[in-house]
């Protein structure tokens, strides 16, 4: 099986630091990248430091859409987006240590399942780009970046955000969201050395898995909708 197609376009909702890196690993790869926030004066930043363009009503879907709010806005944007049809897959990257409240949420919200990829990048704070990056020296390059699928999500939503992941340069890890939080909870009390270094693979529950034949990480446990 071939490794999925890198998206083309894309739409990044919230462009403060985890949105901005992300809009900017995108665009070191070549994909057009439309930017959306609440504030007007903060989507203009992103644009003069080569992040994007401005989204505007009438753009074809994007291939991906990635929600980069904080987690206690998530679904809102995630329903609103889906609503608008903004995209064909969807992702949110909020650091949170709280996903199984988030994917029940939207749930019971009534947001698209099939087409949402919960998802954390575990990058660096301190290590922001200001500029375009690519997968090898970007704020995701070797990291791990955290998916929860859900068991019946359409495998075309989950290959758009497995390819985006692929784009950044980071490394895949499926989690249900009950043990993403565990694990982050466990991160946040306890720093992991691995997840700290740019080349590093955290041990324990978040050590990359091994790829499969078709260049995914192993399998996990899936969350149920």
């Amino acid at each position: 099986m071939t490794s999925p197609t890198a998206p083309r376009t894309a739409t990044v909702i919230g462009c403060g630091t985890r949105g901005l890196a992300v809009a900017f690993a995108l665009r070191g790869a070549g994909a057009q990248v439309q930017l959306l926030d609440r504030d007007p004066r903060v989507v203009a930043r992103a644009q003069e430091l080569g992040a994007g363009s401005l989204w505007l009503p009438g753009l074809p879907a994007a291939d991906v859409v990635v929600v980069a709010t904080p987690a206690a806005t998530v679904v809102d944007v995630l329903y609103e987006a889906q609503a608008r049809g903004l995209g064909r897959a969807y992702t949110d990257i909020a650091a949170t240590d709280t996903k199984e409240a988030v994917a029940a949420e939207a749930r019971l919200r009534g947001c698209d399942l099939l087409g949402y990829v919960p998802g954390n990048p575990l990058i660096d704070p301190g290590h922001v780009p200001h500029r375009p990056t690519t997968a090898a020296n970007g704020p995701f390059t070797g990291r791990i970046w955290i998916l929860c699928p859900y068991q019946d999500a359409d495998p075309t939503a989950t290959a758009a955000v497995d390819a985006l992941v692929r784009l950044c340069g980071a490394h895949r890890r499926d989690l249900t969201p009950a043990q993403h939080d565990r694990a982050v909870a466990a991160l946040t009390h306890t720093p992991t050395p691995g997840v700290a270094a740019p080349a590093g693979c955290p041990s324990g529950p978040l050590r990359p898995a091994r790829s499969g034949p078709d260049g995914r990480a192993g399998t996990a446990e899936q969350p149920r909708r």
